[in-house]
């Protein structure tokens, strides 16, 4: 999934900072970096929180920022899936005397994983119902895993988001043009 994010006034601030002997793409690649950084964590990883450890999350959501030539910041969510046993709140609801199926807390409720529970069992660990390791003896049960991060991800990137964004690079690109301005011409 790709959101665009775009800042208005650009010429005029290239402008403005031509006056003064200033460029205006250090300003940009600044811009787009702290707004990437800030979206990261108030609009992913705090909502999130009681879902995954926050370093978790954040470790999972990978910033590549805007660098020389490239002006352009992301955030790249992970697609592997997450063991539920790192999800702050998961549980299971039973089926039968040996079956239960895992679920998980996220930001917007509950989410079925996939895997079961064996309620009979001492431990109640989750495992996975996907058995395909190669070498691994007949038999062998792996950690269920629950959702990705970048399912959560899409799950929380709406309209508001989107919103929220714009506003705040805005904010900042004109907030660098007027710090740039500030400093004279060199």
């Amino acid at each position: 999934m790709q959101v665009s994010v775009k800042v208005t006034g650009l010429e005029l601030a290239k402008a403005r900072l031509e006056e003064v002997g200033r460029k205006v793409d250090p300003v940009l690649r600044g811009a787009l970096n702290t707004t990437a950084t800030k979206v990261r964590t108030t609009r992913y990883v705090n909502p999130m929180r009681g879902a995954l450890p926050t370093g978790f999350s954040r470790r999972a959501m990978r910033l590549k920022r805007a660098r020389g030539t490239l002006t352009n910041a992301r955030i790249i969510p992970s697609s592997s899936g997450v063991p539920v046993t790192r999800y702050l709140g998961w549980g299971y609801s039973k089926i039968s005397a040996t079956r239960a199926r895992i679920w998980v807390r996220g930001p917007n409720g509950h989410k079925v994983a996939a895997g079961f529970v064996n309620p009979s069992s001492f431990s109640r660990m989750p495992w996975s119902t996907r058995i395909k390791v190669r070498g691994a003896p007949k038999g062998f049960l792996s950690p269920a895993l629950g959702p990705s991060v970048a399912y959560w991800f899409k799950q929380l990137t709406d309209g508001q988001t989107i919103r929220w964004t714009n506003t705040f690079l805005q904010q900042e690109f004109e907030l660098r043009i007027r710090r740039e301005i500030a400093k004279g011409v060199r």
